[in-house]
């Protein structure tokens, strides 16, 4: 992305001077941008307008002032005087949404850092879940259950996730397992300031089955943890036993939603297949990321649990 165009671009629609752009992500879903005004720091999200429609990035936004509102800790939408919440832009010839949104003024989990990356924080992970899943009547009429689909043109690939989705939507919906979920909640969607986890990246939220924001956060937790901390042999039995601490310290889990979390966990790899497969060059790989396809696929030809023993290791915490 031009940094230069794209400063332009901005300018005209902002009408102000704002210093130290920088292209923050151009990832697999959004193009993000971080800026200054005035001194404060903002981000401007640009999402394809082939993906999203206008309609659905208002209702999260809608859901993300609401939120905000009822105390969950997130980085808020931002709306510029005499401008709508989401704007019709163009870059490249490429039409996208945009929309602003304040900074969390915070910064990634360190993962290396045993201040942070440890069992007091996993617990506040857990408990952040817990009161995002606590929320009263959010106003939200986004997809209900398992409808996301896989882009992928591999049919083994496409079965294996209509399986999963069948026999997750299997089990009985209730007030206690089913909801409004974030849909994505991995460490890379929220920073941390001054102990406090701040949310962000709310497009994908749907209402489905609590454990799915649980899996997503498990299974990256898990996936980041022994991959950086390879010493540390017990560190997913530490996780999953800090972290289900602080989602019951608000909310109980049971036997079923340890069944609906393994499926979940199933469904994740699945997803991380595809969404590598289309956006990795094997040409410019590294040998870990091959090593990850490999494992990927075996797993999932093979219709292997991810983390199955370890999860049974700490299934005390769904009986409540």
């Amino acid at each position: 992305m031009n940094i230069k165009k794209m400063k332009e671009k901005l300018a005209k629609i902002l009408g102000s001077e704002f210093t130290d752009i920088f292209i923050n992500s151009e990832g697999y879903q959004n193009k993000v941008v971080t800026f200054r005004l005035k001194a404060k720091k903002y981000v401007a999200r640009l999402s394809d307008a082939k993906r999203r429609t206008k309609e659905r990035i208002e209702l999260e936004i809608t859901l993300m002032e609401y939120l905000s509102d009822k105390g969950i800790h997130l980085a808020k939408p931002v709306q510029w005087n005499g401008l709508d919440k989401v704007i019709d832009f163009e870059f490249d010839h490429v039409p996208y949404w945009l929309t602003f949104f304040e900074h969390t003024g915070g910064e990634p989990v360190d993962v290396m850092n045993s201040s942070e990356w440890n069992g007091e924080f996993f617990y506040r992970w857990g408990r952040m879940i817990a009161s995002l899943h606590s929320v009263d009547d959010p106003p939200f009429s986004g997809p209900k259950g398992c409808e996301r689909q896989v882009q992928t043109n591999e049919e083994w690939l496409k079965d294996r996730y209509n399986q999963l989705c069948a026999k997750l939507n299997s089990h009985e919906r209730t007030e206690q397992n089913f909801g409004l979920i974030h849909n994505d909640l991995h460490q890379g969607n929220f920073h941390i300031k001054n102990g406090e986890i701040i949310l962000f990246d709310f497009d994908d939220c749907a209402y489905q089955y609590f454990v799915q924001d649980l899996a997503v956060s498990i299974y990256h937790a898990l996936w980041t943890g022994t991959s950086f901390h390879s010493e540390w042999e017990d560190f997913p039995n530490y996780f999953l036993f800090h972290f289900l601490e602080g989602y019951t310290s608000l909310r109980h889990l049971t036997g079923d939603m340890l069944d609906q979390l393994k499926i979940c966990m199933q469904m994740r790899e699945v997803i991380l297949y595809s969404l590598f497969q289309e956006n990795w060059n094997p040409e410019s790989m590294d040998d870990w990321q091959f090593a990850k396809l490999a494992e990927l696929r075996e797993n999932l030809l093979e219709k292997r649990i991810p983390y199955s023993t370890e999860l049974d290791g700490v299934k005390n915490f769904f009986n409540h």
